[in-house]
């Protein structure tokens, strides 16, 4: 596993945010700003999309209303997504941490 921390190319800083952009039909965007010069730090598209705390809304408007074919499939995978980013979160700061890279 590779980790890094976003940041920034014109004035190196790893304050960074996040703007989530969706449009029907599209996967949604995220356009990464320095928080501390305001530069574009890079774009992501998303095929789904997994907010921590918000519960399955959000990730079924991140997917599609038409991804899933029966509520309890579409359950099935919002709960696998959710396991998989809190995982995949505790492995990615353990790695950041075994670098002795900023967490």
């Amino acid at each position: 596993m590779e980790v890094h921390r976003q940041r920034c190319q014109a004035c190196q800083s790893i304050d960074v945010r996040n703007i989530l952009v969706r449009r029907q039909g599209e996967p949604t965007a995220v356009y990464v700003r320095c928080a501390n010069c305001g530069e574009l730090v890079a774009r992501y598209q998303l095929s789904d999309y997994y907010h921590h705390g918000k519960g399955p809304e959000s990730f079924y408007r991140s997917i599609g209303a038409d991804a899933c074919d029966s509520g309890r499939r579409a359950l099935e995978i919002f709960n696998r997504a959710k396991e998989d980013s809190i995982q995949g979160f505790k492995d990615a700061l353990e790695r950041l941490k075994e670098e002795n890279k900023e967490v």
